[in-house]
């Protein structure tokens, strides 16, 4: 029988995926669940209560998400499949979009319901390349190895994972990614050095937003976020200029530096213009924003960004990361007012050298960690919060970072920088004491 006793012998689904943040509708009523947590998805849900409904050595499957192992609204979910199931097989199917109508990374995975799951290993399966095809899927599925796709057999330990991302990698990389870690000397500080940037109500209008306000207002027209000519229109005066700051976007900021020249402004209201009474000293704001009163979604509506967050983040010396990186993570250097918006996170800190940082974040040693250890879609970087703190970072004696906050310095002058950050990565593989084959391993 699959159902006996108010107990299942096998649950199989494709629950349905829905974050909070697209729908919070659908998440009336589940709130007070013991499952629930801020940036979860409903599918998660699913799965925990499937669980529950296994009976002992019973069976569940899914198809879902392959982000839910290094997702910070997972680890509730994570932690209650390490400590009452046994992973058996995940099936990555990395970059392919098995649905076509839905642009969303999957994998398959097998679970059995256990205590004894101390330590163990499972079948893992993973295509790597980026733009897999369908012969990358049916080769996965087939068992059949090739190039676009590795074979794994990792180990569960259930004291290394509980409240942890899970990462998965081969044995040579696992030994070498320990070694880096054991040379971890410096922590940032989750609160005071690491943060988001802006999230914005609306920063310009879009399509949906403009149909509602009607043929007088353009797709593209600033709300939050102005351009020049919008901000010259607005006749701001001397009182209201002081809540103008200078706004960048991808297009500025690149790897390791950025163009401080920025057409693009952010009217930077934070969570006391809740209270309308504290716009009435800033008169030509008011009217620009009251134009978008009926759509601006905000926390702090009318007049209040929905997440201004602390502003030293965007003055001084700091490093902005980029969140999504193709190919390589992106770590810049900036010493001029940036806002930015939650597209990036951006580190600041007085403890040691922000070049020295940058430069550490910006190696292939880092890249070599964050492909094993950090938050991958596909083979995309994610560099959200929890990633950045788990980066092993080791800081040497002054004379060595003087060394390469000069190298640095040469780099953020120049367009050709592939030579200076050799030297950079030598330097760092000689801080770590890796050997010619584990420096094989990154360089690969």
């Amino acid at each position: 029988m699959i159902f006996s006793g108010g107990f299942f012998d096998i649950v199989i689904g494709n629950p349905p995926y829905i974050k909070e943040y697209t729908d919070k509708s659908v998440f009336n009523g589940l709130r007070q669940s013991s499952y629930y947590q801020g940036k979860m998805d409903l599918w998660y849900f699913f799965t925990c209560i499937g669980i529950d409904m296994l009976k002992d050595n019973a069976s569940l499957s899914y198809i879902a998400p392959n982000n839910w192992v290094t997702n910070s609204g997972a680890y509730k979910l994570r932690n209650k499949i390490i400590s009452e199931t046994k992973i058996n097989k995940i099936l990555d199917f990395g970059s392919y979009m098995i649905f076509e109508s839905a642009d969303i990374q999957t994998m398959i995975f097998l679970l059995s319901k256990t205590k004894n799951n101390f330590q163990y290993n499972f079948d893992l399966k993973r295509i790597k390349t980026e733009g897999a095809t369908i012969n990358n899927v049916l080769e996965l599925l087939k068992d059949i190895k090739s190039k676009d796709n590795e074979f794994l057999s990792p180990i569960i330990s259930k004291e290394e994972f509980l409240n942890k991302t899970f990462s998965f990698s081969n044995t040579n990389n696992e030994d070498l990614l320990l070694k880096i870690n054991n040379k971890r000397n410096f922590v940032l500080n989750e609160k005071s050095e690491v943060a988001q940037g802006i999230v914005h109500p609306q920063d310009y209008l879009n399509k949906k937003n403009q149909s509602i306000l009607g043929a007088n207002f353009q797709v593209g027209q600033g709300v939050f976020v102005i351009n020049a000519d919008e901000k010259e229109s607005l006749q701001l005066n001397a009182i209201e200029l002081n809540l103008i700051k200078p706004y960048y976007t991808t297009e500025k900021i690149k790897r390791w530096n950025a163009n401080p020249i920025t057409n693009e402004w952010i009217i930077y209201t934070g969570s006391k213009f809740k209270n309308a009474e504290n716009i009435k000293s800033y008169p030509n704001i008011k009217k620009h924003l009251d134009k978008f009163h009926s759509i601006i979604t905000s926390d702090n509506s009318p007049y209040g960004l929905h997440r201004s967050r602390d502003e030293k983040f965007f003055k001084g010396e700091k490093i902005i990361v980029l969140r999504k990186c193709v190919d390589h993570p992106k770590f810049t250097y900036t010493d001029f007012e940036c806002y930015v918006s939650a597209t990036f996170y951006i580190i600041k800190t007085d403890r040691v050298s922000q070049k020295y940082l940058t430069a550490f974040f910006n190696s292939k040693l880092t890249a070599f960690w964050l492909k094993n250890k950090g938050k991958m879609q596909g083979n995309n970087y994610q560099l959200d919060k929890e990633p950045l703190l788990q980066i092993p970072i080791y800081i040497p004696e002054n004379m060595v970072i003087e060394k390469i906050v000069a190298i640095v310095d040469k780099i953020l002058w120049t367009s050709h920088t592939e030579t200076l950050e050799d030297e950079i990565n030598k330097i760092f593989y000689s801080l770590y004491e890796l050997t010619d084959s584990e420096i094989d391993l990154i360089e690969q």
